[in-house]
């Protein structure tokens, strides 16, 4: 129906908004879309439509377009996309170590538009991240966002004192030695802060919190 809103998620931590269909869409859970939103045009995916009650929990949070259905064309451009992501990646890395920034590199999005990017990082400290951002941005010709995974959603630093160097999670049994004071082994027991290889199960832990939050409002 025309002026129908949705509820669509997006990105790799499974942001969600709601977003204006322009034009009128009958859309299910689950359907992929096209959507227009603070971070440019990105593939995002239908959670259900958008109510009052919605608006109400989200009061803050600016509608977006949604532009259309996900075509064969959009998937070709995103398969580029993920390509391109891959270039941006190993550059990111490779200019984080010039630059001796203390930086840790997880993830990284192409949006569809192909002109705005996400790098997704871990850091130690504040980091003065704007000469690695305007070279990444004038070298690939893409607009680069950095997000700190590091940070809370309100922005505060996660602890990283001396005397506990593991995830900043209360639970986290990583000692300053590197040891881990609920298992006795190398790393952390609970969040695997000295193996980086494991960042995936962190990133499932953070799109498992942000499930529980879509729920609350479906």
């Amino acid at each position: 129906m025309e002026g129908q809103e949705y509820l669509v998620s997006y990105g790799l931590t499974g942001e969600f908004g709601r977003f204006h269909a322009r034009s009128p869409l009958s859309l299910r859970r689950g359907d992929q879309v096209v959507v227009r939103g603070a971070r440019g045009v990105e593939i995002g995916e239908v959670l259900c439509p958008a109510t009052p009650r919605h608006a109400c929990f989200l009061p803050n949070t600016s509608v977006g377009q949604l532009l259309r259905r996900l075509t064969l064309a959009d998937e070709q451009t995103a398969s580029e996309m993920r390509g391109r992501g891959q270039h941006l990646f190993a550059r990111g890395q490779q200019l984080a170590a010039e630059l001796e920034l203390p930086l840790l590199l997880l993830d990284v999005e192409v949006l569809l538009d192909g002109e705005h990017a996400m790098l997704h990082y871990l850091s130690s400290g504040d980091v003065d991240v704007r000469p690695f951002v305007s070279t990444l941005s004038r070298e690939l010709a893409v607009q680069v966002t950095l997000i700190d995974l590091s940070r809370d959603r309100e922005g505060a630093a996660l602890d990283e004192s001396a005397e506990h160097v593991g995830c900043g999670r209360p639970d986290c049994g990583q000692g300053a030695d590197g040891g881990c004071s609920t298992c006795d082994s190398g790393g952390c027991n609970t969040c695997g802060a000295a193996k980086p290889q494991d960042m995936d199960l962190y990133f499932a832990q953070l799109r498992e919190q942000m499930e529980r939050q879509r729920t609350a409002l479906l």
